[in-house]
């Protein structure tokens, strides 16, 4: 286990353990809004990815993952949530209060969407983001 600390988050996370379910884990990618952000990840600034990469999470694959268009349909406001091995230590429950780039971090108490698989001490990771919409196919054919 390793003490992870960002902004007033300390967080105890078993880094190859999380790693680890993450790759064995299945992208999805049969949802539109699914293929658009997995799209976005690969422009994703490296401070985003270096929240995820701290804790072993693969960007392309959050447990649940919602949005709504805004901004006449240019844009998505993603919500969903990750999941880690490991435990808070220090940061508020429910908080929203992580901000990196465009993404709003909590860690939050839900637990609704852990994926299969994944038990014992856990600790989920919601997020929101508002981000482009980039593929070709229109919002509206969702």
């Amino acid at each position: 286990m390793e003490l992870v600390q960002i902004g007033d988050w300390e967080l105890l996370v078993d880094i190859p353990k999380t790693k680890a379910f993450y790759e064995q884990m299945d992208v999805q990618n049969d949802i539109l809004h699914w293929l658009n952000y997995i799209e976005i990840s690969s422009f994703i600034d490296l401070e985003i990815q270096a929240f995820f990469d701290s804790f072993g999470i693969d960007i392309v694959k959050p447990s649940n993952l919602s949005c709504h268009p805004v901004e006449d349909g240019s844009k998505m406001m993603y919500t969903g949530s990750y999941h880690l091995y490991g435990e808070r230590l220090k940061g508020e429950l429910d908080g929203w209060d992580l901000i990196v780039g465009d993404y709003c971090f909590s860690i939050t108490t839900e637990m609704e969407a852990v994926p299969e698989g994944m038990n014992g001490n856990i600790t989920e990771i919601s997020f929101e983001v508002v981000l482009p919409w980039m593929l070709p196919l229109p919002i509206s054919s969702m």
